[in-house]
């Protein structure tokens, strides 16, 4: 498994291994050190940067989990996929919502990405071609991590709520906690079809004043309501490309892999993880 040192993968690495799976981690080299990672039965070495050190890495193992975080260079991470497919293991790889662009869309929707994440159409490609399989998460939260812990940090700063907003739009996000995350990698391992695209969503489309307002609440700020950040303000603290993404306003449905894959999220919603959960 690629990335299961990180937020995403550390969680599903620890529910494979829940499930009876063994977890082999492929985490960076480090000279001179050794490590265990936890849920991992056995830890191998390789970097997605140097396909040459990942044929090896995955080696005899019937499922490759590729959750690391994107180097955003299409280059790089089509030859990634390329070593990570060379030993026939099944692969899957995790995506984002954020390929499918502003508006509603499910699995079945054609991409229309924005420029943070325009690689991962080549990727993607790549991947269902060679008969692998796609995950792509909502925006991830839960275990007091992920985006949603970044607006807790904006409430803190500013004393009160903030959401980045695009001509004064409030954006809304596909979400999905990181142990229903989990549960659903558990799945597609065991039952994903190869060439599958999966949806992992829990909620379609949380609107972010609601979300701003729960993060100041779990900042400890009081009284000091929400504000709209506009986009191009927030560029300049966040990168023009990443808060773009911050302002899409999507609707993003799973009820094709909910039905497939009989997935049914069960863990608290965004808004009420950050007034009374993890944060």
């Amino acid at each position: 498994m690629a990335g299961a040192t990180g937020y995403i993968g550390s969680a599903v690495a620890e529910r494979l291994a829940e499930q009876g799976h063994e977890v082999v981690a492929l985490v960076r080299p480090k000279a001179g050190e050794t490590r265990a990672v936890p849920g991992a039965a056995e830890v191998r070495y390789g970097d997605l940067a140097d396909p040459a050190s990942l044929a090896g890495a995955a080696a005899d193992v019937d499922v490759v989990v590729h959750a690391t975080a994107p180097s955003g260079d299409e280059a790089v991470e089509l030859a990634a996929i390329d070593a990570l497919l060379a030993g026939g293991a099944k692969l899957v790889y995790t995506s984002g919502i954020w390929l499918l662009g502003a508006g509603t869309s499910d699995e079945d929707s054609a991409p229309d990405p924005i420029p943070l994440v325009r690689f991962r159409v080549a990727v993607e490609r790549r991947v269902l071609g060679a008969g692998g399989v796609v995950v792509r998460p909502g925006i991830v939260y839960g275990r007091g991590g992920g985006i949603p812990a970044l607006l807790v940090a904006k409430a803190a700063e500013h004393g009160r709520g903030r959401y980045v907003s695009a001509a004064g739009q409030e954006p809304a996000w596909p979400t999905v906690h990181v142990d229903d995350l989990a549960d659903l990698y558990v799945a597609v391992v065991e039952r994903g079809e190869p060439g599958a695209v999966f949806h992992a969503v829990g909620e379609e489309a949380v609107p972010l004043g609601a979300v701003a307002e729960a993060a100041a609440e779990a900042a400890g700020v009081t009284g000091g309501g929400v504000e709209a950040w506009p986009v191009g303000e927030a560029s300049r603290d966040l990168g023009a490309a990443f808060a773009e993404a911050l302002a899409l306003r999507q609707t993003v449905s799973a009820a094709r892999t909910r039905k497939e894959l009989g997935w049914t999220p069960s863990r608290p919603g965004l808004v009420a993880d950050l007034a009374g959960g993890s944060y």
